[in-house]
């Protein structure tokens, strides 16, 4: 089978299974599986696959089949430019979440001691520290299977173990210190919200934030912030769009107002110094 067959039957697949950009997924699997990029298929569409590469090319495209996320049936996603591995232990890090380490690597002074509250993969936190070695950064998680993860990315992208502080923590419970800079992509999703297939493959510790309106994980977090921050920390949180005027509100009340936003992101700084 030639690399354009195989992307040919591999399309046709996923389409039939209802798959949005089931041609983009059907590259993706296959590039994975020659471990090449998608630039060097179209380069290549004559090329003959082995058996070996046919065979686990159709095993990755059942699971896709099967809706599981493409981040999952790789192994592996991109995020602020690095690849991180991703499987089932951890929600898949979005592209709108690489907003914050933009922002956060743009505006972080010198040294700043970082929180990253529910890293997940690590994705937000290790891709701070790859790209600020400067920064000093401490990043919490309530599942001890996704803090696994973390850090065995950590090792694979850092080569260093040491480079970040991992907690296991209930959102700041286990948190010793004052930051300058804290970030957080925590669970906002309702129960009532329709989810693609994908989402509801992910693990519910990630996705559900609870009540009608997905803030409570918010609501317990804005309440213990001002322990762990002084006068100029900054705040960055992601949410839904339709969640930010009530997030705006639990951050007047602790005394931050908004420096940044957009459709999925609020950046925050504290403007007091009491506790």
């Amino acid at each position: 089978m030639t690399v354009k067959e195989a992307i040919q039957q591999a399309t046709t697949s996923l389409a039939q299974a209802e798959i949005s950009g089931a041609r983009t997924d059907a590259e993706l699997i296959i590039a994975h599986v020659v471990q090449k990029d998608r630039a060097w298929l179209l380069a290549h569409e004559d090329d003959s696959l082995t058996q070996e590469q046919v065979e686990l090319t159709t095993s990755l495209v059942q699971k896709r089949v099967r809706r599981q996320p493409l981040s999952y049936v790789l192994g592996t996603r991109e995020f602020a430019n690095l690849d991180f591995k991703i499987d089932s232990r951890a929600l898949t890090p979005r592209v709108e979440t690489e907003t914050i380490v933009e922002q956060v690597i743009k505006q972080a002074p010198q040294a700043a001691h970082v929180l990253d509250v529910g890293t997940g993969s690590g994705a937000m936190a290790i891709s701070l520290k790859y790209h600020r070695p400067d920064l000093v950064l401490t990043a919490s998680e309530i599942s001890a299977d996704a803090l696994a993860l973390a850090r065995e990315n950590v090792e694979a992208i850092l080569k260093d173990k040491h480079a970040i502080t991992f907690v296991e923590s209930n959102l700041l419970a286990s948190i010793e210190g004052i930051f300058d800079i804290i970030v957080a992509n925590l669970p906002y999703v309702t129960r009532s919200m329709e989810l693609l297939p994908e989402v509801q493959a992910e693990p519910d510790i990630a996705l559900f934030g609870g009540s009608d309106d997905g803030l409570d994980l918010y609501r317990s977090f804005f309440t213990q912030v001002p322990t762990y921050t002084h006068e100029g920390t900054q705040l960055w949180i992601e949410s839904d769009p339709w969640q930010q005027p009530a997030l705006i509100e639990l951050a007047k009340a602790i005394d931050m107002q908004v420096i940044f936003q957009d459709y999925f992101i609020l950046g925050f700084i504290r403007t007091t110094t009491g506790s």
